[in-house]
């Protein structure tokens, strides 16, 4: 079950819980709860992707053999190619919201 916790210096957490034997995370590394719509879905993109990348069953968006790079501009959050720079998708336009 995801978790997205906002704690009493208004510092944002998302993770989850362990289930099944299986290990759960959390990461808050400083996104504030007053961060723009577009950093805070680049900073999750980011963080859930850091935590995942090295399970081979996870599927994230990939570039031939490297990762794309979260980040967030004045278009919006976007998936980046990061040897170039070059927007490739909107974060979360391979979802169905």
């Amino acid at each position: 079950m995801w978790e997205l916790e906002i704690d009493p210096a208004c510092t944002v957490t998302i993770g989850w819980y362990s289930a099944d034997g299986f290990g759960g995370f959390g990461r808050g590394e400083g996104m504030s709860m007053d961060a723009a719509y577009t950093d805070a879905d680049a900073w999750v993109a980011d963080t859930v992707q850091t935590h995942f990348a090295g399970y081979e069953f996870v599927q994230w968006l990939s570039l031939g053999r490297y990762l794309l790079t979260p980040q967030a501009d004045e278009g919006g959050a976007r998936c980046v190619d990061p040897h170039g720079e070059t927007v490739v998708a909107d974060i979360g336009s391979l979802c169905h919201r």
